[in-house]
């Protein structure tokens, strides 16, 4: 008896790219389960996995506006939502990433305005992507979350073409101003439940206020860089940091003796 096999249909040099990425996060998986939780404030599994639009849904749940979120893959729909929200944002489902060509150029992938003047530039259709109603900010802030304990930056960013759409596009040149900043306290109590639901005892959130003064969840980084708010607003971050590991530790002690 013959048998015909279907010639594969892939390229091999995908193929072992991502069997090569695979065997990496084997390793990277692994590494994590054998060092001491102690060393930990969060889970670094349950970091790595965290869903964006599960994030927002979870903040909807806990009375916290967010923007107007959608997952679109035809140029039709953005013209639909754009009857209804005069700009869109566009921005990744998972998380930005740092681009180099074979020149040595480099590229980072950063938050975009969608709106009828650069519609044109839309294919018709594409990849899965996220966007979001563009909101008319007054300021944004950053803030990062410690065992219950907001810590609040705003970040006045509307005032630069570079970093009106995305702060992180920086500008050395003109640095963003910045400033400790008090957030509202039935907010931080809906921002420390969001994070108890998540299971995460640190991280930076990202908002934005509007020109009326309401506030908008945006994102969650768990593993977010606490040095960008510490250090201009004098909040001493690391030494909390390094007190609530150095608590862990002894808390271990404890348990094992």
């Amino acid at each position: 008896m013959k048998y015909s096999f279907k010639q594969p249909d892939f390229q091999t040099q995908y193929t072992i790219k991502r069997f090569l990425v695979d065997e990496f996060n084997g390793l990277y998986a692994y590494l994590f389960h054998t060092i001491d939780r102690q060393k930990w404030l969060n889970d670094p599994i349950s970091e790595d996995n965290l869903n964006k639009l599960h994030v927002l849904a979870l903040a909807c749940k806990y009375g916290i506006k967010t923007p107007f979120t959608e997952v679109v893959t035809t140029k039709a729909m953005i013209v639909q939502w754009l009857d209804t929200y005069p700009e869109l944002i566009v921005k990744p489902l998972s998380e930005c990433i740092f681009l180099e060509d074979a020149s040595g150029g480099q590229y980072k992938m950063l938050t975009k305005t969608i709106s009828p003047a650069n519609l044109q530039a839309v294919p018709e259709q594409f990849f899965p992507s996220l966007v979001q109603e563009k909101i008319n900010k007054k300021f944004e802030i950053r803030t990062v979350y410690l065992e219950g304990t907001c810590y609040s930056m705003a970040i006045f960013s509307q005032n630069n073409k570079r970093t009106k759409d995305d702060f992180r596009d920086y500008d050395t040149q003109r640095p963003n101003r910045t400033v400790p900043y008090q957030l509202p306290a039935e907010l931080e109590q809906q921002l420390h439940q969001l994070m108890q639901s998540l299971g995460f005892r640190t991280g930076s959130i990202d908002l934005m206020v509007d020109m009326h003064g309401n506030y908008y969840f945006l994102e969650i980084n768990p593993a977010g860089q606490f040095g960008m708010v510490s250090y201009p607003c004098n909040y001493f971050l690391e030494k909390k940091l390094a007190q609530a590991l150095h608590k862990n530790s002894i808390y271990e002690e404890e348990i094992y003796q």
